[in-house]
């Protein structure tokens, strides 16, 4: 017999695998239809596409350190063969492309509990509660607001760049450096 977490568990990769076919599915779509109608196609990709470097910051020509089945592959991998769909589309098919590799970014109308550092960091702030910092603390990310982010993402559809670009703001100090700051305002 079948344990009901066996399914649960099932279910779960099930979903995950479907999201991944039906993104696929509905990229190729678009650059297709990006090619119908002569449109330049802009692709929100993620800094995930890293997986955990080893390089600090990455720059657009570091190919990263992944591990394809690890807990977060489906949604790594799938913006990998995002970027690489768009890429043949752009060298087969002339499409127009732009990858735009988007980092931590914040912003009105965060939800308070998604788990990012932002939103943890303010929401334990505002609660008067310790700030979370996972490890040693040395660990730097990057964030950018997310007006800048939207700016970025016009300036890179306006631009002549069809190479990935990454969209972030210079690193921060490290994450101990940043909480202790959320906890001086």
């Amino acid at each position: 017999m079948v344990s009901k977490a066996l399914l649960r568990l099932v279910s779960a990769v099930n979903r995950r695998r479907m999201k991944l076919l039906l993104g696929i599915a509905l990229l190729a779509y678009v650059a297709w239809l990006a090619k119908r109608v002569g449109a330049r196609l802009l692709l929100a990709s993620t800094s995930e596409v890293y997986g955990d470097p080893e390089v600090h910051p990455q720059s657009e020509d570091y190919w990263g350190h992944v591990n394809p089945i690890g807990p977060r592959a489906c949604y790594d991998e799938g913006k990998r063969v995002a970027e690489t769909m768009c890429y043949a589309y752009m060298k087969q098919e002339g499409v127009e492309v732009r990858v735009a590799r988007i980092f931590n970014t914040f912003g009105p109308r965060m939800h308070m509990n998604d788990g990012r550092v932002v939103s943890n960091f303010i929401l334990q702030a505002l609660q008067g509660e310790p700030l979370t910092v996972y490890g040693s603390g040395s660990q730097t990310r990057a964030f950018q607001y997310v007006s800048d982010l939207v700016n970025g993402l016009v300036a890179l559809m306006n631009s002549n760049v069809s190479s990935p670009v990454n969209l972030v703001s210079a690193p921060l100090p490290p994450l101990c450096r940043t909480a202790q700051t959320f906890v001086h305002l």
